[in-house]
């Protein structure tokens, strides 16, 4: 047992060594906070207007600070299109604000009813997308906080006709509370490390905080109402366009998704979701999804010598120094990212790391979701559908009209009460 978890160890550590060396590769490409040359957004002639969709439900971390910067852009041609689906919506008020106080920006307000699907998202972007004027669509979340170079080199990428989606390498920002430094670490050690991995060999796992598609090559594959029913719609449409002959690119320019006061059980909820999608679209490969956490084999392996040869064997050094390692691996992918990095960061690697084992087991058996209110099931390749309805339990004040008693009052005449 203890030969099979140092196997195991191992190939885990060379699985976490090579999302570090993938991730710096990548980040090093032009554009990217690591490049050779100066980050300075590319400029030419060629900039045609964009329409930025934002869906808003609700008052989220930051939310003015991250819409501030969409508005601020260095671009000469684009909208922004907030899209809700509440006209009581608490996040109205500072929309219309940021309206008023920036009137040479082209802000449009969406006040939607779209219910024909039941990815939530996509429901409040269609009403916003119907009313976008211009060919080339960014869907960006309302988490998100950018660079004012951000929709240049985004379309930068997109000129090439080839190129059917653009989408970007995330990075978790603003974190104050334990909840939302698990998930920023989460997001700036596994994740990125995983989408670059992947790309290198051709898997566009693309994230949809930000997106950048053409409307006409969406308006062929049916437009957005194709992923309307998905809950992994970025990937759906990533895979879609592929299909189609089309390259999906990720750019090495970071976005901010930022997540401040979100605590533990947000956590454990978002990416229990995230789980139970990723176990319908992987399959039997999310069977090793464990082997990319060297902290819990590490650990199951010092266990496993302790029991059966005692304290003081060498396997437990070895044990402790993959922890060190992927504590390490992880600490410096986060300063790649350029994300400020502090010691509590780098400290919270082993409890993270165990809390993930447990939202991977929870993906095995929990395919019923709440995403904004709506109860759903995920089944097959993300596809959603609503739950069997379910009788609604009433109260009766004749004992006879229970369903187990009926068979023992069937034959005779029911009594007024």
């Amino acid at each position: 047992m203890i030969a099979a978890l140092e196997v195991l160890l191992l190939i885990s550590v060379t699985f976490v060594a090579a999302q570090f060396a993938s991730t710096w590769r990548h980040l090093r490409l032009p554009g990217g906070p690591n490049s050779r040359k100066a980050e300075r957004p590319p400029r030419g002639d060629w900039a045609p207007p964009v329409s930025i969709l934002k869906p808003i439900t609700g008052l989220e971390d930051g939310l003015r600070a991250n819409l501030e910067t969409f508005v601020r852009l260095d671009y000469p041609d684009y909208e922004i299109i907030f899209c809700l689906q509440d006209p009581e919506d608490p996040a109205l008020p500072l929309l219309r604000e940021l309206q008023t106080r920036h009137p040479a920006s082209n802000i449009s307000i969406v006040v939607g009813d779209y219910s024909g699907g039941l990815n939530p998202k996509i429901s409040n972007l269609i009403p916003g997308y119907e009313r976008a004027r211009n060919d080339l669509v960014l869907v960006s979340d309302a988490n998100v906080r950018v660079r004012p170079g951000y929709l240049r080199e985004a379309v930068s990428h997109i000129r090439d006709p080839n190129v059917g989606l653009v989408s970007h390498v995330v990075r978790g920002a603003e974190g104050a509370t334990l909840g939302a430094d698990l998930d920023n670490g989460y997001l700036n050690s596994f994740v990125v490390g995983a989408v670059t991995l992947f790309d290198r060999v051709g898997i566009s796992c693309v994230i949809g905080k930000s997106m950048l598609m053409r409307r006409h090559d969406l308006e062929v594959l049916g437009g957005l109402e194709v992923v309307q029913d998905y809950l992994a719609e970025d990937f759906a449409l990533a895979a879609r366009l592929k299909h189609a002959g089309f390259r999906v690119v990720i750019s090495p320019s970071p976005v901010d998704r930022v997540a401040v006061r979100a605590d533990v059980r947000t956590f454990l909820r978002r990416y229990t979701r995230w789980n139970a999608m990723r176990r319908t679209i992987s399959g039997p490969v999310y069977m090793l999804e464990p082997l990319a956490n060297p902290t819990a084999i590490a650990v199951a392996l010092a266990a496993a010598a302790i029991a059966g040869f005692g304290p003081d064997n060498p396997t437990i050094a070895i044990a402790g120094a993959a922890v060190g390692l992927k504590m390490a691996l992880d600490a410096g992918t986060q300063i790649l990212l350029g994300a400020p990095l502090r010691a509590r960061h780098v400290l919270l690697t082993p409890l993270r790391d165990f809390l993930l084992v447990y939202v991977w087991a929870a993906g095995f058996w929990s395919r019923t979701i709440t995403w904004r209110g709506k109860r759903l099931v995920v089944g097959r390749g993300s596809k959603l559908k609503v739950p069997h309805a379910r009788p609604i339990r009433q109260r009766l004040k004749d004992p006879r009209s229970l369903p187990g008693l009926r068979r023992v009052f069937r034959a005779r005449r029911p009594t007024a009460w």
